[in-house]
Order: structure tokens, then C-alpha cells, then sequence
């Protein structure tokens, strides 16, 4: 009784909807980002509370995430010289990798498992897709690598505008 709380001036759904079309402005040619993985950056921020406490757990995993998965990559193109290729060699590269991310999580800065592991997977994802990102001159791994953390990074600030948008203004409850 007599609690305070916000009230939206503009329905989420709307400024959500807004954002999420303009967002995919960012697919053009010559940025060529990945809509699914900016969505899929967005979603966390709205699964891990919706406040810019978020932030503090989504962004100390997104790098260690994709860089988890552009090693495995490269381990599995480095195997073959060892004599394990094809099937072995992806298989050991991931159980390296899963490893290192959930030794990863048992550290209190990158406890965060839905960012780390999505971060992880959307690295796998966009490196599956032919022309999935731009060449950026350097390795694909890394260009690959780099292009994930960008796309993943970008959903939580979506998140955060989508509320803000709302301009939410407090009111008492009656």
C-alpha cells in the first residue's frame, strides 16, 4: 500500500518493435552485422533482470566467450599437423574449449552462463555461415571472433533503450 513504481509513457512493445526494425539497418551491405546475434545480445539483458545491472554480468563474458570458440576453431585446423583431423579433431577442440569456458564461469566476474555460452555459439553459428561476416584483412577466426563480439555486444544496449524509451515515469500506487 502506498508503494511507489514506474509506469511506461510508451508501451514496451512498441519501443521494442521500433528497435528491433531499425535495427536491421545494421544488416547492410558494408556493416553486415548479424541481426539474430544482436537479438540474441538483447534477449540476455531481459533474461538477466532488465537493469543496467545486467551489463556488469553480460559484458565480462562476451570476449572470453567468442575467443573460446574462435580457439576452438583454430585448434581444429592446427590438429590435423598432430595427426587428428575430421571428427576427432572438432571433438577435442570443443572438450578443450568447453573446459577453459566452464572453468571460466567459476570465476565471479564470468559467472554469467547464458551470455558466455551464447557468446560461444553465436562464434560457431557465424563462422558455419558462408559470408556470414566481412573479411576484415586478418584471419577469419579472429574476424569472425571480432564480428560476434560486436553483434552480442549491441543487444543489451538495445535492451536498455528499448525500457528507456518507454519513458517511464514514477507513480504512486493508489
Amino acid at each position: 500500500l502506498g508503494g511507489v513504481y514506474m509506469k511506461s509513457r510508451i508501451p514496451i512493445e512498441l519501443t521494442v518493435a521500433v528497435l528491433a526494425s531499425l535495427s536491421c539497418l545494421l544488416m547492410l551491405v558494408g556493416v553486415g552485422l548479424p541481426i539474430w546475434a544482436i537479438f540474441i545480445g538483447w534477449a540476455w539483458y531481459f533474461a538477466l533482470g532488465a537493469t543496467p545491472a545486467a551489463f556488469k554480468q553480460i559484458y565480462p563474458v562476451i570476449i572470453p566467450g567468442a575467443v573460446l570458440a574462435g580457439l576452438c576453431f583454430w585448434l581444429i585446423e592446427i590438429f590435423p599437423q598432430f595427426g587428428i583431423a575430421g571428427m576427432a579433431a572438432i571433438l577435442l577442440a570443443v572438450l578443450i574449449t568447453v573446459i577453459l569456458l566452464m572453468l571460466m564461469l567459476k570465476i565471479p566476474a564470468t559467472s554469467a552462463s547464458l551470455p558466455a555460452f551464447n557468446a560461444y555459439s553465436t562464434v560457431f553459428a557465424l563462422y558455419a555461415i558462408p559470408n556470414g561476416f566481412p573479411d576484415l584483412g586478418i584471419s577469419p577466426i579472429i574476424s569472425c571472433v571480432i564480428w560476434a563480439i560486436i553483434a552480442n555486444a549491441l543487444g543489451p544496449i538495445l535492451g536498455y533503450l528499448s525500457i528507456f524509451f518507454t519513458f517511464p515515469k514514477k507513480e504512486e500506487e493508489k
